[in-house]
């Protein structure tokens, strides 16, 4: 069966069954501006990327499986992208003491579905990046058949790609079409939320107006009277408690001083809003300092 292209949908569809009202999707483009996510066609903005691939189309038409840029004389060109996966570890380098020491790349939680579970057939894979259904234990249970991003997708001035690899797009469609740079089981089921909830991290973004910069750390039914933010000069500590007794810890250190004074913050209803007085109002090109 065809697999729609339009925007909001995805579904397979029946040509016999393909009428004007089969389906939902939104005729626009995707918005993003200052950390908040939407479509041009229609008024819904959300904070998180899964949040906003959850908005339900704002028109009803036919199923189409026209390629998306098939008229489109700006075709993006994919190739760059065809070789994503990491190289085999080499051994360290040692450096010299004029050498900045890499940092350390972050480890990603990757999920994965409990031995014997059972699936649905028909179930999509929720690996970011993979489109894949399940058909059977024998089809669809394959070691390295997967091909996903094992971190969340990341929106920075104009910029999109995800936070565990290096491709970045300035086309949303592009963005879509950024292959997995890890390999493995595909996940139809997942791990229950108290299983998981320890091993889960918060996703944050920034952004940067005239004189601040403002940082956003993505946790719902954050326990305001048991989480704590410290903002000093050059660094911000963060202890949060959210959902359902989760905990998230962390440390950013700054890539330039800020005023404490004059800065601030606010829990919302999906995350921590931090808004930081630059001292010296130049752009920040990073939200952390290299090396640190």
């Amino acid at each position: 069966m065809p697999t729609c292209t339009l925007n909001g949908c995805g579904q397979s569809y029946e040509e016999a069954s393909n009428d004007a009202m089969a389906c939902q999707y939104h005729p626009g483009k995707p918005e993003f501006h200052e950390g908040v996510k939407g479509w041009t066609c229609c008024k819904p903005r959300v904070h998180s990327f899964d949040e906003f691939l959850e908005i339900g189309g704002c028109k009803l038409g036919p199923h189409s499986s026209e390629p998306k840029h098939k008229d489109d004389p700006f075709k993006a060109d994919l190739t760059k992208y065809d070789d994503v996966l990491p190289e085999p570890q080499k051994e360290p380098i040692s450096t010299t003491s004029a050498e900045k020491p890499q940092k350390p790349q972050e480890e990603h939680f990757v999920d994965e579905d409990s031995a014997g579970v059972r699936v649905e057939p028909g179930t999509k894979c929720k690996r970011n990046g993979c489109d894949a259904v399940y058909e059977s234990e024998e089809r669809s249970r394959g070691a390295e058949q997967c091909q996903f991003h094992p971190g969340q997708a990341l929106f920075h001035e104009g910029t999109k790609g995800w936070v565990c690899c290096k491709p970045r797009a300035t086309d949303f469609d592009e963005f879509m079409r950024i292959k997995g740079c890890r390999r493995g089981r595909h996940l139809f089921v997942g791990t229950q939320p108290a299983e998981q909830k320890q091993a889960v991290k918060c996703r944050r973004d920034f952004y940067q107006l005239a004189d601040d910069v403002v940082v956003s750390i993505y946790a719902k039914k954050i326990d305001r009277d048991k989480s704590m933010v410290t903002i000093d000069s050059n660094s911000i500590h963060v202890h949060l408690v959210y959902g359902d007794g989760c905990t998230y810890n962390d440390t950013i250190h700054l890539h330039s001083n800020i005023d404490p004074s004059a800065s601030s913050y606010e829990y919302l209803s999906t995350k921590a809003e931090l808004r930081l007085r630059k001292v010296d109002p130049a752009p920040w090109p990073v939200l952390e300092q290299d090396g640190v």
